[in-house]
């Protein structure tokens, strides 16, 4: 029968104060009171309710302490108690708290394991700091990242990993961390490996709190981002280098609308980047061109690229601009068409050059044998123009070549791993290998674009001429951090055009070179420029005499003055440089006066100025530079000294008189062209009479040099074969 405790206690209790009771009237009742039979009775009354207590109370309660003993330690614990009473309903209540608790202690045991290994699993570094930021903790992951094992970094702090220079930075975020208490997300910090090699981390973070609300430490979690760094700063590298290029190149996404645009697109077609931003490309294509410009992408999308295709854009002020495109897919890392890249070079200038050659070809190809080899020869430079691929590779500010294109690779034999690291100056022949140094400074000048013929050299040995465009290429804080280099290889081209000229120039000159003409007027100076630009060269005249004192038609004319106006330049010695450096071609003819300038700079200046375009002409091969000076306003130790600087002027030696051999390079000039004059139109040329050209025309017959051809009543005229020796 189950009775509470209570009952127990009470039941018991007035059992033995009966019991007491009933002894105490006895004893009273009996003669010589208590007697040691009562205190015996009352030991036995006091040892019972001792028991009672002992077995009902105290030993329930002493087995309840140990399985609180042994669930504090972290064991397990049951407690047997059949009391029957509440002692039992607390054994059972405490058997079931245990049980739950041993439970919950095996749920949290394999949550902190399953925890722990996704900690040791994950790819990130997870750590904790306390308020100090001292490592307390630290997860396995340590080891791949920095090398160290996790009990090498408990007690240390993160400046203890950071270069010296980066501690700086960090001092200042960790002292704003800190002062806030709050959660940060995305620091980065470049952190030294046991080995010594760099690491970025990046880095995220909370705080955690004792029960008071006192920072006690972070709880972070690193991720070692160096590969995408370098991949974001070698993607903006490359990005520079496109964004710099003087060719168009334009991203399209797939329904041919722009998404990217270049300097260079911009200069060719004049539309500013936020103008033709989500317009389809139909924007610059002709529409009777919308066809075939389908046919490209549909091509580019089968084969993966569409190249060499030579068509028509248009620019913002309706220009038709003749272009070389090449149309290349993009795709996404799962291998999905995501868009296409135009890149295109205006090259307008090149096939009007290379549609006369044509012409000039099919009209003469029926010839002589010279006519022949011009045939050849001009098949294969046309092969060269559509065949060509542009050498690109750039250089930092420490003349050291940084990155390095196949076709690089093919013009000039090293392969992209032995040119990367290399000296840009061994691609330079001996007698140029200051130009890397020329073109670093102009490039910290804040040069923009800088575009001539040169020369290089292979890793065979062998010279190459080729036409370079060099672009600057910025860091983040637009500063120059080196340049870009697009090369072409021109070497036939040069060949025949310094051929050509070698043959029909009066004078003995070359293209990259100055020559001074010592005159008091410039007399022989203006006749040598007559003859460059009869033969293709942009005439500019620099000069402190009037044009009608010059007397030079079809050439640019400058002023020398101090006063600003129309087709005037300042005497300033930076500014006649900054003229004849900017002159748009690469054919020129320029006649410079020096008397003006050393009147208004002095000797020195002017003779450390011809020194400079010296070297700008003979590296950058602009043209040929005339000198005039009146050799009386200087020393003759002056003069010296400019005749070392300079060439000098010498014309071709031949038996005929001047007046004669200018109507023979005439008359062969217009044969080239396919063109025969008359004796007319020789009479209008050098504004000659009748008569004085017949003389001179006999003259060149009787030495068998010029042939005069009756066609109908019109007689023109042709170079012989002997003739055309005088030009080769």
């Amino acid at each position: 029968m189950r009775m509470p405790i209570f009952f127990k206690i009470v039941t018991i209790s007035l059992l033995f104060s009966m019991l007491s009771l009933g002894l105490f009237t006895v004893s009273y009742a009996t003669p010589g009171g208590f007697t040691p039979a009562y205190f015996l009775y009352m030991v036995i009354i006091i040892l019972g309710i001792s028991l009672f207590v002992a077995g009902s109370i105290t030993e329930p309660l002493e087995r309840l302490k140990v399985g609180f003993e042994r669930i504090m330690s972290g064991g397990n614990a049951h407690v047997e108690i059949n009391t029957g009473d509440e002692f039992e309903d607390l054994a059972h209540a405490f058997n079931h708290m245990a049980g739950e608790l041993t439970r919950q202690r095996e749920m949290l045991k394999r949550s902190e394991e399953k925890y722990r290994l996704l900690i040791e699993d994950i790819n990130d570094w997870v750590f904790e700091l306390d308020e100090n930021w001292v490592y307390t903790y630290s997860s396995p992951k340590v080891r791949e990242i920095l090398g160290y094992e996790p009990e090498e970094v408990l007690g240390k702090t993160p400046l203890d990993f950071m270069p010296e220079e980066e501690k700086v930075l960090a001092i200042k975020k960790i002292e704003e961390i800190r002062k806030k208490q709050t959660s940060f997300w995305g620091h980065e910090n470049v952190f030294m490996k046991k080995d010594g090699n760099l690491v970025v981390l990046e880095t995220s973070g909370r705080p955690f709190f004792d029960e008071n609300g006192r920072l006690k430490g972070y709880r972070a979690v690193s991720r070692d981002i160096t590969a995408r760094k370098r991949a974001e700063e070698r993607l903006a590298y490359l990005a520079g280098i496109a964004e710099h290029s003087i060719d168009a190149i334009i991203s399209l996404d797939l329904e041919g609308r722009i998404v990217s645009w270049n300097k260079g697109a911009e200069m060719m077609f004049g539309y500013r980047e936020e103008e033709v931003i989500g317009k389809l490309m139909n924007t610059i294509v002709p529409e009777e061109l919308w066809d075939s410009c389908g046919e490209n992408f549909k091509k580019a999308i089968m084969e993966g690229y569409a190249r060499d295709i030579e068509t028509i854009r248009l620019a913002k002020d309706g220009r038709r601009v003749l272009v070389d495109q090449t149309l290349t897919t993009i795709y996404n890392p799962k291998g999905e068409l995501i868009g296409f890249v135009a890149i295109m070079r205006d090259i307008t200038k090149r096939k009007k050059a290379e549609e006369e050659l044509k012409r000039a070809y099919r009209e003469l190809e029926e010839k002589t044998k010279e006519l022949l080899r011009s045939q050849k020869e001009l098949k294969y430079f046309a092969n060269i123009v559509e065949n060509s691929n542009d050498a690109i590779y750039s250089v930092n500010l420490g003349g050291i070549i940084t990155s390095w294109n196949k076709t690089a690779e093919k013009m000039f034999g090293w392969k992209k791993d032995e040119a990367i690291g290399m000296r840009a100056d061994r691609l330079l022949p001996d007698e140029i290998r200051n130009e890397t140094p020329f073109l670093i400074q102009k490039i910290k000048q804040g040069v923009k674009f800088i575009s001539y013929e040169t020369k290089r050299v292979s890793k065979d040995g062998a010279i190459i001429d080729v036409d370079v465009t060099i672009s600057p290429i910025l860091d983040e804080g637009g500063n120059p951090a080196g340049f870009s280099v697009i090369a072409r290889d021109i070497s036939s081209k040069v060949k025949a055009e310094e051929g050509m000229l070698k043959r029909i120039l009066k004078y003995d000159v070359s293209r990259g070179r100055i020559y001074l003409i010592e005159e008091p007027f410039p007399e022989l100076a203006r006749d040598v420029l007559l003859d460059l630009v009869k033969c293709g060269y942009a005439g500019t005249v620099i000069t402190r005499r009037l044009a009608e004192e010059i007397g030079v038609s079809g050439v640019s004319y400058f002023w020398l003055s101090e006063k600003r106006g129309k087709d005037t330049i300042s005497p300033e010695i930076s500014e006649v440089e900054s003229v004849i450096m900017n002159l748009p071609n690469w054919n020129n003819a320029v006649l410079l006066e020096l008397d003006y300038l050393i009147l208004k700079n002095g000797f020195n200046r002017v003779f450390e100025f011809v020194q400079r375009i010296k070297e700008a002409f003979y590296f950058l091969k602009k043209g040929v530079l005339l000198l005039s000076l009146d050799p009386e306003i200087l020393t003759q130790r002056q003069v010296r000294l400019l005749r070392k600087e300079c060439g000098t002027i010498k014309p071709k030696q031949h038996e005929l008189p001047p007046e004669v051999f200018e109507i023979l390079r005439y008359v062969y000039m217009e044969n080239r062209v396919g063109k025969k004059p008359s004796i007319k139109e020789v009479m209008q040329k050098f504004n000659i009479a009748r008569n004085t050209a017949k003389k001179r025309i006999r003259y060149l017959e009787g030495k068998e040099l010029l042939n005069v051809v009756k066609v109908g009543r019109v007689k023109l005229l042709e170079v012989t074969e002997k003739g055309k020796e005088l030009f080769y």
